[in-house]
């Protein structure tokens, strides 16, 4: 072999390694990949089932916490006033952030209360949430309070998950005079509400117009559903079609803000071991007339954000359109540990380019948690980009799916954690991607490369190219004589003189 034979196979198996090593060396942080220091953005802070409860640690308290002096993270239990001050608090730190709350400002179990009980508690709340908001200014004259803006849940209208838009609800209205006297809502936006429960606002000096739904005019916990032939309860379907198109007109992008999210229960899923029988949060024909109207406006309902399910959760469905995010609790009444979301949005189109949690901890103080793009390794903004089985691959490798587990419970465990096998795994990652029960199951049930497999081949090409070099290095420590100094070909170096000379006597001939 010569020198240049010996350089090329040597370049060769270098090549070859390179290929091999490459992804590794080219691997990203996904929250560097998904943003950049130019984009100017809009901060928002994501809260949801606050469920204040005016008798924590005494008699009266809803469930276990109804006497002594319970943790205020304590499993079974509503939040005491002291959480949510210590959340709303927290929150007041970030610099220009609105503020945007799903949902369920109350305890569970109002109706076992008096009127005077419920207004009170309903001038705590509203007054921690007012007046933590307002400790700092957020620029331009304008107080955070006006940056506050909230959606009602079914733990908000008394009794729980009841409301008709046939007559006035007292409690309601008292709720709203509260919010209208405290700064959060305006004259306007208290009448709206007084309605139908539902309104919108243009957050100032932003692009984004913020849609507050009543989504328990669609859900099915609702205590007096409508009929099955009433296809719009209180006009809602117009008000959502006609608001994102004046939205569009005056160069805005919507985000959507409510309380119980149109999904599948996961959990009542992986309860009953069956994704056909398990319920929706929202009737299924008020589910399509939704998802018509938000993928018709795909490219202008920039996010959608809703709370209820008691832990953390996305949805980035093709069917749809713009991703789908579930605020995780800060009562820890189902189990989850208190926590809420910090979002980063693009300013121009209002999509959002980072998801962090934050968590209370052990101690009793706030701390930064992981941040969605992180834990799936992908960015936000190219989420719908990936096909299902790049998130399947989650499941199958533990250190990922740990972490993608503490995000949806809060940051940490506070109770014992239950199995969860392959299928459960999949059904909780599938469920981030589809809506529709049938696509769930199909991506549930989809095959993929065995980790086991790709494991042994990343093994054997390894080996191959350790031999390979092995093999390189040998032969030319055994023909470096060969490679560095060939020996000259005595008949090829006359052939060439002849041949020079033949062709100097043919030019100066």
């Amino acid at each position: 072999m010569t020198f240049r034979g010996a350089l090329l196979w040597v370049s060769c198996v270098m090549l070859l390694l390179l290929l091999l090593c490459a992804p590794r060396w080219l691997k990203v942080d996904a929250a560097a990949a998904g943003t950049t220091p130019e984009v100017p953005s809009v901060s928002l802070s994501l809260l949801g089932n606050l469920h204040y409860d005016l008798f924590f640690g005494r008699p009266g308290g809803y469930g276990v916490c109804n006497q002594g002096h319970p943790s205020i993270a304590t499993p079974g239990c509503d939040s005491p006033l002291r959480l949510i001050r210590s959340v709303m608090d927290d929150v007041s730190r970030w610099d220009r952030s609105f503020n945007l709350i799903t949902g369920g400002l109350f305890r569970h179990g109002t109706d076992t209360i008096s009127a005077t009980e419920v207004e009170t508690m309903m001038k705590d709340v509203v007054g921690v949430i007012a007046n933590s908001s307002g400790m700092s200014s957020a620029g331009g004259g304008e107080s955070v309070a006006s940056r506050t803006q909230v959606a009602l849940g079914g733990t908000d209208f008394i009794p729980p998950n009841s409301f008709t838009s046939e007559g006035k609800h007292p409690q309601l209205l008292r709720l709203l005079s509260l919010m209208e006297s405290s700064g959060l809502i305006s004259l306007q936006e208290s009448k709206k509400m007084a309605t139908c429960g539902y309104y919108f606002r243009d957050l100032s000096g932003t692009k984004l117009r913020v849609i507050s739904l009543n989504t328990l005019l669609w859900s099915n916990a609702q205590r007096t559903p409508p009929g099955v032939g009433e296809v719009d309860p209180c006009g809602q379907f117009p008000f959502l079609q006609r608001t994102i198109d004046q939205a569009i007109q005056r160069g805005r992008n919507v985000i959507i803000l409510g309380d119980t999210p149109p999904t599948i229960n996961v959990a009542d899923a992986l309860r009953k071991e069956s994704i056909a029988e398990a319920d929706t949060y929202w009737r299924e024909d008020f589910r399509e007339s939704y998802f018509r109207i938000i993928a018709t406006y795909r490219f202008s309902v920039a996010a959608q954000f809703f709370g209820n399910t008691s832990t953390f959760g996305f949805v980035d469905s093709p069917e749809v359109g713009p991703p789908l995010y579930i605020v995780p609790p800060i009562s820890p009444v189902t189990g989850s540990n208190p926590s809420y979301l910090h979002a980063t949005l693009d300013s121009n189109t209002g999509r959002v380019l980072t998801l962090m949690q934050r968590y209370l901890s052990e101690e009793g103080i706030w701390v930064e948690g992981e941040s969605l793009e992180n834990v799936i390794e992908v960015p936000l903004r190219a989420l719908e980009e990936y096909l299902p089985k790049d998130l399947l691959l989650i499941t199958e490798r533990e250190k990922k799916w740990e972490r993608l587990m503490m995000m949806r419970v809060g940051g940490r465990f506070l109770t014992e954690r239950g199995a969860c096998g392959v299928w459960c795994r999949r059904v909780i990652v599938c469920a981030s991607r589809f809506y529709k029960k049938a696509s769930i199951e199909s991506c549930a049930s989809m095959d993929l490369p065995s980790q086991r497999l790709g494991l042994i081949l990343a093994i054997v090409f390894n080996c191959f190219g350790v031999l390979l070099i092995a093999f390189s290095v040998g032969y030319m420590i055994s023909h470096h004589k060969v490679i560095f100094h060939p020996p000259e070909v005595v008949g090829m170096r006359k052939q060439r003189r002849r041949l020079f000379s033949g062709h100097t006597e043919e030019v100066f001939s």
